[in-house]
């Protein structure tokens, strides 16, 4: 019962074929519905359907609830405080929630694992039961494929179908000097960094490379706690609307998110600021 989204962009599957994949019976994905860890989307024959986005939140809820043995109101609160963690450093949004595993995605493990064994396309077709042509659109993206084929290629590669909606993900401890994953600003003249590469993180560590001028001088506030410290350069923050820190090379500061903060670059040189924001405020 695989479905298409009507943008044609998006995978929708049954209450059956996620429980299939997520190893459990539909009661038990009905049950987290029931205790209002989850709502499902409907289709317009008013069936439950999910997206591949809907699987990532249901693995984490198998997670809590049955491998960590978790309670009700603690699953409730930890699924809470990750879907509503403030996604601003600075007042720029970048806080990238896990991006579900997109069609194209989910095509090129295909190719990959069909490449690591040498195998063609007309091979693989015929030992799964489909044509060339179309095994040719799923390792592409350009196929709605059904959750039959799903089963049938996943087992041909030996693996289980959950498997192939999984990015391989780099997850270092280390990232070294120029190897942070560029972030978009969205501000003119900013430039921003990701110091850190874990997949679950508390901590926001980012490198910003402000031009002469630029900054966020609209002040904001959210949840959470904030560090600064100034590599090189100058840096101006405000707090309050009132309270002005003229920061240099080797200065720091602390403030909670909720404070109204504003900042810019006040001096005649690119600073470059070390920021660290975390959602979770003491």
């Amino acid at each position: 019962m695989t479905n298409k989204s009507e943008n044609n962009a998006e995978l929708f599957f049954s209450i059956n074929e996620v429980a299939k994949l997520l190893g459990v019976v539909p009661a038990t994905v009905r049950n987290w519905e029931k205790q209002g860890f989850f709502i499902a989307k409907r289709s317009s024959n008013t069936y439950r359907i999910y997206s591949l986005e809907d699987i990532e939140t249901l693995k984490k809820i198998k997670q809590y609830s049955i491998d960590d043995k978790m309670g009700s109101k603690a699953i409730k609160s930890l699924l809470m405080t990750q879907s509503t963690l403030p996604p601003l450093i600075g007042g720029i949004d970048i806080y990238d929630a896990a991006t579900p595993p997109s069609r194209k995605l989910i095509g090129s493990k295909w190719k990959l694992y069909r490449d690591k064994l040498a195998l063609t396309l007309e091979e693989v077709a015929k030992q799964v039961g489909i044509s060339t042509s179309y095994l040719s659109k799923i390792e592409n993206g350009q196929a709605n494929i059904s959750y039959e084929i799903l089963e049938r290629l996943a087992a041909f590669y030996g693996e289980s179908v959950l498997h192939f909606f999984e990015p391989e993900e780099e997850n270092r401890n280390l990232v070294e000097k120029g190897t942070g994953e560029p972030v978009q600003s969205g501000i003119p003249g900013v430039t921003l960094e990701s110091l850190i590469s874990q997949k679950e993180y508390v901590l926001f560590p980012m490198m910003f490379y402000v031009e002469p001028g630029a900054g966020a001088p609209e002040t904001h506030q959210h949840h959470g706690e904030e560090f600064i410290y100034v590599v090189c350069g100058n840096f101006r923050v405000t707090l309050n609307h009132t309270d002005v820190y003229e920061m240099y090379t080797g200065d720091s500061m602390y403030f909670k998110s909720t404070e109204f903060h504003s900042w810019m670059n006040p001096g005649k040189k690119t600073a470059q600021v070390l920021w660290v924001h975390s959602p979770v405020e003491r």
